[in-house]
């Protein structure tokens, strides 16, 4: 069992409790998340970290056998009928298997714990077994849209990120289907939804982090139908936990010098 606490605990689900303390069993199953309603107290064996925890990312959008899916691809995907053209181009290209492995590497290395794996290769599946990723094929009914689409489906993900961003001129708000995914290694030198999160809170500088969170974590957890276990901090759940430090609570923004510690 451990007993796990920071600055700040944030569910997700719920708003983020100040020194807030998480205990999770033998197998990082979350048995309790305690509020101190910030009346902190020291408990034997408890673990203390500067920052935010938050659940494991999840990964809204990755092509795991298509390292050799370009920047230029997407780019002429996003033109028009994305899922459409998106699986027409996956068509056209040879499965790149010998760099599976290495896109897992990065996954597992940003605090990815979930990832949707868009157009799998069945030869790829031992290595995903064998992975600390949860990884799912989304349901083939599910549409992808892209940020800034005009049109807006009600069974979506409305995925965002720095390729997207270069795209669309938009209004950040509440959007409960906001997604953050990546791509493939050859749209992005790194994997990363951290990243992803610091170049978008870059682009769109009032947009709270606490609602960025939810775009990496829970949201593509509900829409992908594995919040069951992932996407919250919530008892019962195997999430993963990351450590954020380099938020700015008065405006509640991640900074340029954040960084991220995979705890779990």
């Amino acid at each position: 069992m451990r007993k796990i606490s920071a600055n700040y605990i944030f569910p997700v689900s719920s708003a983020p409790l100040k020194n807030g303390i998480i205990v999770l069993d033998d197998d990082n199953r979350i048995l309790e998340v305690i509020d101190t309603k910030d009346n902190f107290k020291e408990i034997e064996n408890l673990e203390f970290y500067g920052g935010v925890i938050v659940p494991g990312f999840i990964d809204a959008f990755t092509l795991l056998s298509y390292s050799n899916f370009t920047t230029k691809d997407f780019n002429e995907c996003s033109t028009g009928d994305f899922n459409a053209n998106l699986k027409s181009k996956v068509n056209s290209l040879q499965a790149n298997l010998q760099s599976v492995q290495r896109t897992i590497n990065h996954l597992e290395a940003f605090g990815t714990k979930a990832a949707a794996d868009l157009f799998p290769h069945q030869d790829s599946q031992s290595k995903k077994e064998k992975s600390k990723v949860h990884f799912i094929t989304p349901d083939e009914n599910l549409i992808y849209q892209l940020a800034g689409s005009e049109k807006s489906h009600i069974n979506s993900i409305t995925l965002i990120n720095h390729l997207i961003m270069d795209k669309y001129e938009m209004e950040v708000g509440n959007y409960n289907q906001f997604c953050i995914g990546t791509g493939s290694l050859g749209t992005h030198q790194r994997l990363s939804i951290f990243d992803e999160m610091k170049l978008i809170q870059q682009k769109f500088p009032k947009l709270s982090v606490w609602e960025m969170i939810k775009w990496a974590s829970l949201n593509p957890a509900q829409n992908l139908k594995i919040d069951h276990d992932f996407g919250s901090l919530e008892i019962g759940k195997k999430p993963g936990l990351n450590l954020i430090s380099g938020i700015d609570f008065t405006s509640n923004q991640l900074t340029i010098q954040a960084e991220l510690k995979i705890l779990i």
